[in-house]
């Protein structure tokens, strides 16, 4: 019965090694276009929680203009890279004990977030966390009526990134050495069509609409 029981627990094992395999190969052969289409539905409180890097990203127009051979979807470490994120009611806005709201002019009323993520990384690139910050006005607002406002919705900008390496060590990650990548910030955030969380720079304003991504992190959710 005990072999029994080993031998199923190791075909179980293979099994999900073999699951995991096939989402990471699913990931680094899908679409980049179908990867970078951003959800611009997608609330911040629907980022919170335990991210790992799954693949990362180069486009062919920046890849382009900087010489960089390598483009498209790129191999990343498995379970290397890992980000926490939590939605935090803004602080600093006018509040009450039902919640923080803002009250100020065109912004009427509205609960308001800030996100913030911790990313660590392996001890042969770094020993520090790297720390996000998006202030609840990072991202685009709509009013809609009286007391009635989207908020913290679709793409964010990034107010702070704090690292040593603010492209968060990408040429140590992928492998991709290129000043036109290690001279940039990561400058904005948002969830994709797919559920995956993205990092990423542009020289376009995502926050107002889809632009061409230069290079990116895409993170899948931490199955509990």
């Amino acid at each position: 019965m005990k072999k029994m029981i080993s031998l199923f627990l190791a075909a179980l094992l293979v099994f999900a090694l073999t699951v995991s395999a096939f989402a990471d190969n699913d990931l680094l052969n899908a679409d980049p276009d179908e990867v970078m289409s951003f959800d611009r539905e997608s609330p911040v409180t629907d980022w919170e929680g335990d991210w790992v890097l799954a693949a990362a990203f180069i486009g062919e127009d920046f890849a382009d203009e900087n010489d960089i051979e390598t483009v498209g979807m790129l191999a990343v470490p498995e379970g290397a890279v890992k980000m926490t994120v939590k939605a935090i009611l803004d602080g600093s806005a006018t509040g009450s004990d039902a919640g923080v709201m803002v009250d100020q002019g065109s912004y009427l009323h509205a609960h308001v977030y800030d996100m913030e993520a911790t990313i660590t990384f392996p001890e042969d690139i770094t020993d520090d966390e790297a720390t996000l910050k998006l202030p609840w006005d990072g991202w685009l607002y709509t009013v809609r009526g009286e007391d009635d406002g989207d908020f913290n919705m679709g793409v964010g900008k990034l107010s702070k990134v704090a690292a040593d390496d603010k492209s968060l060590y990408f040429a140590k990650v992928t492998g991709v050495e290129n000043e036109a990548i290690s001279d940039e910030n990561m400058k904005y955030v948002g969830m994709n069509e797919g559920g995956q969380l993205i990092v990423c720079y542009s020289d376009d304003n995502m926050v107002k609409k889809d632009g061409d991504v230069a290079f990116a992190y895409i993170f899948v959710r931490v199955e509990e």
